[in-house]
């Protein structure tokens, strides 16, 4: 019956010298877990393997003897490193066969180029005898697909564009096949930023008690908190219920009803209400703004942005007063809000956010510590300052001030939702839509956040 069903389970598998010696990071893995536990299938785990043949067999036969399902990435190219295809043949038994159809495909992609094709590229139209061909659309190397044991194993291209094609459609469709009825699972989210993961997980503890039929599970990641709600079987019915209690909860510092970035999020909440915003960033050099236009037709709501690392640039390009410089030092409140003042005076936009801070690893100082990070948000009612101070390297504390200023603007849209109910247009998906800006009076304050 479908209260005992069982979902499909999954292990994933990725091959390469350059991921285990840490050249090149494994941003498959992430991808594939995230598509395939959205759609109701149970991830039990990754691994990564090196360019080795008896790795790669042995690895394969483990991962197959656990799970109903194997996913693996790479190992499929032209090189005498890529190795998928000789482990498969191994664990088959069989040899590699020439596919006929992949040898004309390679040999027209090289004649479109106008280039002379290497021989070595037609390696990758060798395939295990009997195998599955999966076709690659975006790509030279074809996939393929075979029975080990009890496990539905694929082998899919390692670059992430050929990768998801093929996932989406070729591997879904076939684990949608395998799953009984009753054992799809369901999954949504909520994301949070502006609080720290341990205060969600308060919010939230005894929706997160081992043991429930619905799983409740949070991941942190540069300030974003996104928050995952799980079920199976006739668990499944219980998800939208628990999902609309953790977005109650979270109230205000929710800021999504799924996984959108923060960014997109922003833009199209600015599209829906016809406002526009611009951007003044030191330590983040033009993050924000790069946010903020990942949603396309974002410049309805971006209008523009000024990186303005050095003090000349936010003296000449922002009007920012040396005297305010000379007072109170680049990363101060003064000077992020003169510069949101001034990209908002330039571009006329309805906001404007600033960002102007330390990110390390030098430069810090006993009062002005590698971290400290002030951000400002300007509006026709004026413009209000704050700081938050982060710990991490660099390119943590640049992601995390970026995700910050752009929470900052959307708190200060205030705090109401639009009704579903009345009439409205409904909230687009990926965000929590806010009242529109509203006036707020009170000091500057390193703790609050900026509503103008």
């Amino acid at each position: 019956g479908e209260e005992g069903a069982r979902p499909v389970t999954v292990e994933i598998l990725a091959t390469g010298d350059e991921i285990v010696r840490g050249r090149s990071g494994d941003s498959n893995f992430a991808r594939i877990a995230g598509e395939l536990t959205d759609r109701g299938f149970e991830v039990l785990g990754g691994r990564t393997v090196g360019d080795d043949l008896d790795a790669v067999v042995e690895a394969l036969r483990s991962a197959a003897a656990r799970a109903d399902a194997v996913v693996v990435t790479g190992g499929l190219g032209t090189t005498e490193d890529d190795l998928t295809r000789e482990a498969a043949a191994r664990l088959l038994g069989v040899p590699l066969v020439r596919h006929r159809f992949s040898v004309r495909r390679i040999t027209t992609l090289w004649k479109r180029r106008g280039a002379p094709m290497p021989a070595s590229n037609l390696r990758q139209a060798f395939l295990p005898r009997g195998a599955g061909f999966l076709h690659n659309a975006v790509g030279s190397a074809p996939g393929f697909r075979f029975r080990l044991g009890e496990a539905l194993v694929f082998c899919l291209p390692g670059p992430p564009r050929e990768m998801e094609a093929m996932l989406l459609g070729k591997v879904v469709p076939a684990l949608r096949a395998l799953a009984p009825r009753g054992a799809r699972g369901r999954t949504l989210y909520v994301s949070c930023c502006g609080i720290p993961e341990s205060a969600v997980g308060e919010r939230l503890a005894d929706l997160m008690a081992r043991g429930r039929a619905v799983r409740v599970g949070t991941a942190a990641s540069t300030g974003v908190v996104t928050v995952s709600v799980h079920g199976t079987g006739r668990a499944c019915l219980m998800v939208p219920a628990v999902h609309r209690e953790v977005l109650r909860r979270l109230g205000a510092d929710a800021y999504a009803p799924d996984r959108t970035p923060p960014g997109e999020s922003l833009a199209q909440t600015l599209l829906d209400l016809g406002l526009t915003v611009a951007a003044a960033e030191s330590c983040t050099a033009g993050l924000v703004a790069a946010r903020l236009t990942d949603l396309p037709g974002s410049s309805g709501a971006f209008l523009g942005g000024v990186a303005a690392y050095h003090d000349s640039v936010k003296v000449k390009a922002l009007g920012v007063q040396r005297r305010i410089l000379r007072s109170h030092g680049a990363v101060s409140g003064p000077v992020a809000e003169a510069m949101a003042l001034g990209v908002r005076r330039l571009t006329g936009a309805d906001l404007a956010v600033a960002v102007t801070g330390i990110a390390g690893p030098g430069g810090g100082s006993p009062d002005r510590p590698v971290g400290l990070v002030w951000f400002a948000v300007a509006s026709g009612a004026g413009v209000r300052s704050c700081e938050r101070r982060f710990t991490g390297d660099r390119a943590f504390i640049r992601g995390i001030a970026a995700n910050t200023a752009i929470d900052l603007v959307r708190r200060s849209l205030g705090k109401g939702r639009r009704d579903r109910g009345t009439g409205h247009r409904p909230p687009s998906r990926g965000r929590l839509v806010t009242s529109g800006p509203r006036a707020a009076s009170g000091p500057r304050s390193a703790s609050s956040c900026p509503v103008v």
